[in-house]
């Protein structure tokens, strides 16, 4: 996940809380502390950013809101999709916790190679996205285990490229117990799952 430097590609703005993990999104207290509207909405405005930047880039893809929220039409994720797939020089980085809707829009948008997709979760409780993701042709499937508040049992990484643990150090700082992450490190060294710890915050999902 390293290499590249990174930025934002604000192509949709605002958020909703979908869990409990979205509880310390610092996207979404930034704008309630400042009294900003977090309504979801498309900035199509900026769709060409990437495509006039020459240098290489990781653009990390609606970081602070979803890509896949419910409010973004089908029709802007394909122009999306079709910047992407044309900045070959770019590589393109997805965090979504919608994982259901990304998966009934797959079929309908091209996956090229520079477009990781990774998914959101901070428990087993919601292990079942990760089988959404599996079905999406992605070249590059990865977990954002941020943050993590409960254990993750029996995880199936099969076809995952990558797992990302962050605790909860921002915002309400939840406990994390050790066991959770040692246990998820474990299964991702028994699969032979490239992990990290506490890397960044910054490339999480609200």
């Amino acid at each position: 996940m390293k290499g590249l430097a990174r930025k934002n590609w604000e192509i949709v703005k605002g958020c909703e809380r979908l869990t409990s993990g979205c509880d310390s999104c610092p996207s979404y207290w930034y704008h309630k502390t400042n009294k900003l509207d977090y309504t979801v909405k498309t900035q199509m405005q900026n769709l060409y950013i990437p495509t006039n930047d020459v240098f290489p880039k990781m653009y990390s893809v609606a970081h602070g809101s979803d890509l896949f929220h419910e409010s973004v039409a089908v029709d802007d994720l394909k122009k999306i999709f079709k910047v992407m797939n044309n900045a070959g020089h770019h590589d393109f980085e997805i965090v979504t916790k919608r994982i259901e809707r990304a998966s009934c829009v797959a079929d309908q948008l091209e996956w090229s190679n520079n477009i990781r997709l990774g998914v959101a979760l901070e428990s087993g409780e919601y292990r079942w996205r990760v089988d959404y993701l599996r079905n999406i042709p992605a070249r590059y499937r990865f977990i954002s285990a941020c943050p993590i508040l409960d254990a993750f049992p029996q995880m199936d990484l099969s076809d995952i490229n990558y797992v990302g643990i962050v605790e909860e150090t921002w915002g309400l700082k939840r406990p994390v117990k050790n066991e959770w992450v040692e246990d998820l490190k474990e299964q991702c060294e028994t699969q032979g799952v490239d992990y990290t710890l506490n890397e960044s915050y910054a490339w999480g999902s609200n």
